[in-house]
């Protein structure tokens, strides 16, 4: 079984909200345990002990980590986190191993490679779904065929849930958009060896259990 780190941080935020992910990881095959870094030595000890990384959802990421002041409707989350986050982003991206990134761990990989967000999609976008209320319903995205996402779930139109107010800007580097709602927020992108949703296929069952083998299966 291929053995996956789950990222935390100091208070274990993810394991009061992460028995879905625990359950999509093994139900893909694979071995999933969750901790923190707090320094490069110790990602990179994380990375050569592990398979692949998956960076969860979470709380808004502080617009000074992309250059912008902070928001009134941002409530942002633990420093820890975003300094834990990122360590153990470089350490397995520069190992090789795949990484995927989930609602919040999407945004963070997206500022990791130097992109930016949107704090607050009603500023950005005319009319606008309202992302931030589809954990029980669903709306549409689009995913574009020649994707790692198409090869996962399929090209075409899917429905996804969504819970999220902010969104990817300005894209990262060496990453492609590789699906949107029809309101034009991108809700996955994607590049090498890394793999970025915005919605929580983790609580959508078989459906999206493609995305989960994906990361389980071996780098390369």
């Amino acid at each position: 079984m291929r053995r996956i780190l789950i990222a935390g941080d100091a208070s274990a935020q993810v394991i009061k909200a992460g028995p879905a992910y625990f359950h999509a990881l093994r139900s893909a095959g694979g071995l999933p345990a969750v901790s923190f870094a707090e320094s490069p030595a110790e990602a990179e000890g994380y990375a050569g002990a592990y398979d692949a990384l998956l960076l969860p959802g979470g709380g808004d990421l502080p617009g000074e980590l992309f250059g912008q002041p902070p928001h009134a409707a941002c409530s942002y989350d633990d420093p820890m986190r975003d300094l834990s986050d990122r360590l153990l982003f470089e350490a397995f991206r520069s190992a090789g191993k795949r990484i995927l990134g989930i609602c919040r761990g999407c945004q963070a990989m997206n500022v990791f490679l130097g992109g930016t967000l949107h704090q607050h999609l009603p500023d950005a976008y005319s009319p606008v779904l309202w992302h931030n209320d589809h954990m029980a319903g669903r709306h549409p995205v689009r995913v574009a065929e020649g994707t790692l996402l198409a090869d996962c779930l399929g090209p075409g139109e899917i429905r996804v849930n969504s819970s999220h107010h902010q969104a990817i800007d300005r894209l990262g580097a060496g990453l492609r958009v590789s699906a949107a709602a029809p309101d034009g927020v991108v809700e996955a992108a994607e590049g090498d060896g890394m793999l970025l949703v915005q919605w929580h296929p983790e609580r959508m069952g078989e459906e999206m259990l493609g995305v989960f083998q994906w990361v389980c299966e071996k780098s390369g």
